[in-house]
Formats: structure tokens, C-alpha cells, sequence
């Protein structure tokens, strides 16, 4: 079985190279590259074609947000997981959109590490639990304000994928994307908790989608 290949950036080259000596301790995961800025990256994946990218988000030059969106038009197959420290919220869901697989604190540790690039290939979107809440919160309220034109628009961009729902999972996906709680979808719909997780786990099966934040994120992106 061939090794995963793996470039890490990050203009910190302490970072770097730490990242480098724990992934190479791996049996099949390869660190083939390193880059400094997003002009480096960009290059180095043109010569390298990782499989995965490790890159800060905030970086000189041309930032990691920027590079992730440039690699990901280019390279669509290619995972990039962002690094970033826990106040720079404001850029995540910026990099989510930009074609990002997930984001990782910088002091992870190398068995979260190795499971989240492991977890990016299989097309998961990674989220710490530690922030979920807050980047929930910053999903929801950035549609608070769409009409019902918009939410038409997500639906005829479905069913463009090909993703059929019933008139029950609708109700449910429009709840779910003005951020109420299942609890609350039960509610307002007159159904048990239990029949609600069971519609909300057919739409993330039809999403192709393993979770709430990962749905909403895909949802918005469309």
C-alpha cells in the first residue's frame, strides 16, 4: 500500500519541522514537502501532488485561505486540512468555504492528527469539539436572513446532485439550516425526537454528510 503524501506550511518552520519528525514516524504517512507562505505551497503541490496539506491559515503573502481556494480549483482531490489557533475563529468558516477539509488547533496531538488526515480522506469535514458550538453558531446566523428564494435555490442545487428528499426531510433541512435544535424540529412539526434524528439521519445519508455542522457548511456552500 502506497503512503499518504503529505506537505505541510506554515511560515513557523519550528512547526514545520516538528510536524514533519511525528508524521514520519508513521508507517504510512510521508512528509515529501514543507512550505513556508502560500506562493511556496502552491508551487510545491504543483511539483509534489500530496495527497494532503497541512497549512496555517494565516501565512506571508498569500494566506492560507487564499492558497487552500487556488489548490482546491486546481486540485480538487487533494485534502487541506488547516492550522489554527483558537482565536482565529473568524477565519475558519472563511477556509471551510474555500475548499478546506477541516481545521486543527496547533497543539493537537499526533494520534488526533493522524486520525483527522486518515478521517480527510474519507471526505470528513473536521471540527474539534471544542469549537463546534461557535462555528455553529457563526453557520446559522449567516442565513438568518435569506428568503425563501434562497432556501429554493439549495433545493434546485440538490436535486441538480441528484439528491431527492420527501416533503418531511425538507421541512426538517429547513429547520435544521435556521438552526433549530432536533428538539425544537419536534416541536414545530409535531413529531417525537426519535422520528426527527431518524429524518435528520436519512438527510445526512442523502447529503452524503456525517453531521450537523458538516451539512450546514455543505448547505451554504452551495
Amino acid at each position: 500500500m502506497s503512503k499518504v503524501k503529505i506537505i505541510i506550511a506554515d511560515d513557523q518552520k519550528i512547526i514545520c519541522e516538528g510536524l514533519a519528525v511525528m508524521l514520519n514516524q508513521q508507517s504510512d504517512l510521508e512528509v515529501i514537502a514543507t512550505a513556508n507562505s502560500g506562493e511556496d505551497v502552491i508551487n510545491k503541490t504543483i511539483e509534489s501532488k500530496p495527497d494532503v496539506i497541512l497549512m496555517d491559515i494565516r501565512m506571508p503573502g498569500i494566506g492560507g485561505i487564499r492558497a487552500a481556494k487556488i489548490l482546491k480549483e486546481k486540485y480538487p482531490d487533494i485534502k487541506i486540512i488547516m492550522l489554527t489557533t483558537f482565536s482565529q475563529n473568524d477565519y475558519i468558516l472563511k477556509a471551510l468555504k474555500n475548499g478546506a477539509s477541516g481545521y486543527l488547533l496547533k497543539d493537537t496531538d499526533v494520534h488526533q492528527l493522524v486520525d483527522a488526515i486518515y478521517q480527510s480522506l474519507k471526505g470528513q469535514i473536521l471540527i474539534p469539539e471544542s469549537i463546534q458550538p461557535l462555528l455553529m453558531k457563526q453557520l446559522e446566523t449567516s442565513g438568518e436572513n435569506d428568503s425563501r428564494s434562497s432556501f429554493e435555490t439549495v433545493l434546485d442545487a440538490l436535486k441538480e446532485r441528484n439528491v431527492r428528499l420527501t416533503d418531511t426531510e425538507t421541512n426538517i433541512l429547513k429547520r435544521l439550516l435556521n438552526g433549530y435544535s432536533n428538539q425544537e424540529i419536534a416541536d414545530s412539526m409535531y413529531l417525537s425526537i426519535g422520528t426527527v434524528k431518524n429524518y435528520v439521519s436519512k438527510v445526512y445519508r442523502k447529503l452524503g454528510v456525517s453531521g450537523r455542522p458538516e451539512a450546514i457548511l455543505l448547505l451554504k456552500s452551495l
